[in-house]
């Protein structure tokens, strides 16, 4: 993968390099495919992780109620334990992957937008509110890929919820009359236990709906300031309505940002 150099915007504020425009659309765009590539191998990594890695186990399990013979079903158990052992390597290594990726892409769009705001003339304040709604749909797009993600991670986790409770119980019934079974039993609700725990604590349900009404309302913003309708339609001036809508959009953030701490979005010009 090809290295950008990103200790410019640490130090000196904007990239190192070629500052052309078509040039930093490039290393945008390219970023931009890396990383959709990079997720779509984390999610099938995820989906062999848990989804197929409980398939193993159950397998392993009818195996054993339905012949009762304990040397299948432990070959499919020793199948299991070392799947699940390579799929959290794959899944560990591949979290990061994504993750540094995403970095370079946030620190080519940082400095493409600051690059942008350099070329505006000093007190030219329309311009720059003119440009900071120009980079709004970014920002829109990158909260409803937030919220996509969350709306994901909790439907797996609700999926392994639902799936592991059903899965326990048969394997609970096939105990009485298998003892070797009672283990996966024990494994399957602690694991139950453990995904419905997470879920309540991280609440990525609660935190895609913010999300996506955050993303909603900065859409409607978008639109409304350039048709004038809304707020906006006491303005006669541009002006006078690009200045609301800044501070509108900046009271919509903070308040994504009060109902959301963790959230780690920037905003457009910044």
């Amino acid at each position: 993968m090809e290295r950008v150099d990103t200790a410019g915007i640490v130090g000196g504020g904007v990239l190192p390099g070629d500052h052309r425009p078509a040039d930093w659309e490039r290393r945008i765009a390219e970023r931009s495919e890396q990383l959709y590539r990079a997720r779509m191998v984390q999610r099938l990594l995820l989906l062999w992780a848990v989804p197929g890695n409980l398939l193993l186990v159950v397998l392993g399990a009818v195996a054993l109620a339905l012949w009762g013979i304990a040397v299948p079903a432990a070959v499919v158990f020793v199948l299991a334990i070392a799947s699940i052992a390579v799929a959290a390597n794959f899944v560990y290594r591949q979290h990061f992957k994504v993750r540094a990726v995403e970095s370079e892409l946030r620190a080519l769009e940082h400095g493409y937008r600051e690059h942008l705001l350099e070329e505006l003339g000093t007190g030219d304040l329309l311009a720059a509110h003119k440009r900071y709604r120009a980079q709004l749909p970014e920002l829109v797009e990158r909260y409803r890929g937030e919220a996509r993600r969350d709306r994901w991670k909790d439907n797996a986790l609700q999926t392994v919820v639902v799936g592991g409770s059903i899965v326990a119980a048969v394997v609970t019934a096939t105990a009485m009359s298998v003892v070797d079974v009672r283990w996966v039993a024990a494994a399957l609700s602690l694991l139950v236990a453990v995904c419905a725990a997470f879920a309540g604590y991280a609440k990525y349900r609660d935190r895609a709906q913010a999300l996506q009404q955050t993303a909603d309302a900065l859409e409607r913003e978008y639109e409304s300031v350039e048709l004038r309708v809304g707020r906006y339609r006491r303005f006669d001036g541009e002006r006078e309505a690009y200045a609301e809508f800044a501070d509108a959009v900046d009271a919509l953030r903070a308040e994504q940002a009060r109902r959301l701490p963790s959230a780690s979005i920037d905003a457009p010009g910044q």
